[in-house]
């Protein structure tokens, strides 16, 4: 009995959660957060997107929708984050309007692999970017890529070992891909080292500073080669 009325507890708790968050995202303004979401888009951007409200799977795009994990801890502790992360997702999705998700076991050379890099790392840049003005004024900092973000010596320690890895690719465009060579997504995308996504989001806040908001929605539409270009015109990663 006891061991069920504590299964109760948690199922009661589980469920209360979930509804919070619904009912935190259904009580939102959606305006509110689609125009910051618009606001990192190429002008005239109209979304053709469904939002599948999920339990126990990740947060993820597929084409042009979307699907956000009511079951996340993050969203769970503070509400707001599963506003944030719909900001997140629908900028991929928007992102996706204009570039097709390229396909890993398409990589025959460390070229090939390059380019998807880059490709990985300008959507989720563009992604983080989206969400942190809202983050900012409300002070909804929880996540720790924004902690990173704001931490100067250890966002240029994590941009300078992005492009230390990149440079390995580039110096190599014809080599054929090995089993190891994979193992950078890993390096760049895991848990502790987030590199793609601070490094993306510092170069398009780089971009932002030098250039104005229209280039950075500009280079959306145009990718990743031009959004790369663009910032190392504007500082070398690896004398940071």
């Amino acid at each position: 009995m006891e061991r069920e009325a504590s299964q109760d507890t948690v199922h009661e708790e589980f469920e209360q959660n979930i509804t919070a968050v619904k009912k935190y995202l259904e009580a939102w303004n959606r305006s509110g957060w689609l125009n910051e979401t618009l606001r990192y888009l190429p002008r005239n951007h109209v979304f053709k997107t469904t939002v599948y409200l999920i339990i126990d799977y990740d947060n993820d795009v597929f084409g042009e929708n979307v699907a956000l994990n009511l079951n996340n801890r993050q969203f769970h502790a503070d509400h707001r984050e599963a506003v944030y992360y719909l900001i997140h997702e629908l900028a991929h999705a928007g992102y996706l309007r204009y570039h097709r998700m390229p396909e890993l076991a398409s990589a025959k050379t460390l070229g090939d692999l390059c380019a998807i890099v880059k490709f990985l790392m300008h959507l989720e840049g563009m992604g983080v970017i989206s969400s942190l003005r809202l983050r900012t004024r409300e002070g909804g900092l929880l996540d720790n890529d924004y902690k990173v973000l704001r931490n100067d010596a250890e966002k240029a320690k994590r941009v300078r070992e992005y492009f230390t890895l990149l440079s390995r690719l580039e110096n190599n465009l014809e080599q054929e891909v090995e089993r190891s060579d994979f193992e950078i997504f890993e390096k760049m995308s895991g848990r502790a080292t987030r590199m793609w996504y601070v490094t993306g989001c510092h170069m398009a806040q780089m971009i932002e500073s030098a250039f104005g908001i229209d280039t950075l929605r500009q280079l959306v539409g145009k990718g990743c080669s031009d959004f790369f270009k663009t910032y190392m015109d504007i500082e070398d990663p690896l004398r940071q």
